[in-house]
Order: C-alpha cells, then sequence, then structure tokens
C-alpha cells in the first residue's frame, strides 16, 4: 500500500515544523518545504526555517535552496516538490508537506492553470494606473474585467488586483477561466490535510516571544547580509519580515526597539491574514486541538 501523504498549513509561529516532526516519528515521514519564504537561503533565520535542533533528524527537503535573487513562483516549486515526493514514497516513507503559503496547497491539490506569461509592457501598463489612479480604481478594473476572481480578493491586494487586471489585458481570458482549466498533482485519496489554528491571541504572544529570538539568534546580522547582496526589493526574498526594520535601525532612522515592535506589528498582520485565508479556503482539513 502507498503510504498517505500528509499536508500541513498554519499561520506563522503556529507550531506546525514541531507538528510535522513529531508526525514524522509517529510514521516513518520526510518532511517538505511548503513556505514561499523559507526556500531561500540567506534567510534563516527571518524565515523562522527550521535548524538543526528543531528538525530533529528528520529529512526535511525543499528548505534554503534557492538564491534570493531567483523569483521563485508556485509553478516552480511544483515542479521541485513532485520528484520528491515520488521519491518518498518509493522509499516506502510517508511525505509531509508543511507550511504556511496556501496557494503551494491549493495549486498541489486542486491544481495550478498554465497562464501565458505576462509581457512586461502590459504589467508596467497596469503598475502605471495603480500609482495615477489608486487603488480603488485599480479594483474597480479588476471587477469590471474579472468579477469572479475579484471577489476572492479580501480588502486592498494591489499585487492581486495588479495580476487580475494584467491577465485579462494580456490574454484577452479572465484570470478565473484560466484557474478553472487546472488538474491536482495529487489524486484526491492520496493526501490528507490538516491545519494549524491556534487561538489567536495565543498565537499573537507567540510571534511577539519568538521574534525576540530572533535578535538573539542573529536576526540583526542576517538583515545586514542580506542587503549586502544588493538585490532589487522588489524580489519575493525581499518581502520577509524583518529585513526593512532592523536595516531602518541599522540606518539610524529608527531605534531597535521600534525596529522590534515593527517587526512584531508586520507579523501579527500577516498571521491575520494566513488565519483568514487558511479558515476559508480549508474548511474540510482536520483541526486538531492545540
Amino acid at each position: 500500500m502507498m503510504k498517505l501523504i500528509h499536508c500541513i498549513a498554519g499561520p506563522t509561529a503556529s507550531g506546525k515544523s514541531a507538528y510535522a516532526v513529531k508526525l514524522a516519528n509517529d510514521i516513518d515521514g520526510e518532511i517538505i518545504n511548503a513556505d514561499a519564504l523559507q526556500v531561500y537561503s540567506h534567510l534563516q533565520v527571518l524565515s523562522a526555517r527550521p535548524n538543526e535542533a528543531e528538525m530533529g533528524g528528520i529529512p526535511h527537503h525543499l528548505f534554503g535552496h534557492i538564491h534570493p535573487r531567483t523569483r521563485y513562483s508556485t509553478g516552480h516549486w511544483l515542479r521541485d516538490v513532485d520528484p520528491i515526493i515520488i521519491d518518498i514514497l518509493a522509499r516506502g516513507k510517508s511525505p509531509i508537506l508543511v507550511g504556511g503559503t496556501g496557494l503551494y496547497f491549493k495549486a498541489l491539490t486542486q491544481g495550478l492553470a498554465q497562464i501565458p506569461p505576462v509581457p512586461k509592457a502590459v504589467l508596467d501598463q497596469s503598475q502605471t494606473f495603480l500609482d495615477t489612479d489608486g487603488i480603488g480604481a485599480l479594483r474597480v478594473l479588476a471587477e469590471k474585467l474579472d468579477p469572479v476572481a475579484s471577489a476572492k480578493v479580501l480588502g486592498n491586494d494591489p499585487q492581486r488586483l495588479l495580476r487580475i487586471v494584467s491577465v485579462a489585458k494580456a490574454t484577452g481570458k479572465p484570470l478565473s477561466v484560466w484557474q478553472g482549466d487546472t488538474r491536482p498533482v495529487l489524486p484526491k485519496a492520496s493526501w490528507q490535510g490538516t491545519v494549524l489554528l491556534p487561538e489567536r491571541q495565543t498565537l499573537y504572544d507567540i510571534i511577539n516571544e519568538r521574534f525576540g529570538h530572533m535578535i538573539k539568534d542573529g536576526g540583526l546580522a542576517e538583515a545586514r547580509a542580506f542587503r549586502s547582496l544588493g538585490l532589487s526589493v522588489d524580489l519575493p526574498a525581499c518581502k520577509a519580515i524583518g529585513l526593512r526594520e532592523l536595516n531602518a535601525y541599522r540606518d539610524g532612522e529608527i531605534s531597535l526597539e521600534e525596529a522590534i515592535e515593527q517587526a512584531k506589528r508586520q507579523t501579527r498582520r500577516f498571521a491575520k491574514r494566513q488565519y483568514t485565508w487558511l479558515r476559508s479556503q480549508m474548511q474540510a482539513w482536520k483541526k486538531p486541538e492545540i
């Protein structure tokens, strides 16, 4: 019998890594990263990538294997993860995918649309529209071009709204239509989903404490070393919370205490968005008491 594939999702600081390691010990499993920031090298601390002690001797895959200069997409991750899942199963072990990037899990279990690349000219045109007319006008345009996809965007999310507008303009077909033409990587009966959703105040308390540990574990030096790479600030890796805040401290713009508080606040906001998305999108997944 082929082993069951386990998918473990949850917001940042929800205890996913420890949960996955315990499960791996119980069922002879190996862990695969499903977090969009933890794929990057040079972000061990600020992405909360598990260290050697936290890995507990369990094999971990797709952690820190991509240079931050790379625009690593969900499509790239799917191509990387598929052969690893197959290899783990072939060795009679259980693949355990763990992370907070809901789109990775959605693509894996529901499919990823094969959308043609959007020309840079169209991307620039959409960005200029946002810069000139504002986020409200961008949402109105997105709702006109693709009301189905726009209805799934919570709040003012410029990146997702820009994507909706750009795809519609470039391809002549709404993003939601492209997304409807998908097939899952994992057959339905091959996997089981678990989502960890701690009580919110408990989660926020853990976030506050964890960022303090990140500073003690070298987060400040990591932010400085990362900036020395000279990367474009619009790269996905540069969105890691803590980079901007800690480098603002190093530049003398704010105090260290202010940098830490800002990073904690941004992490709590990020966790809140993850929490809302995971709860709404993964209603059928198991939700253990934690």
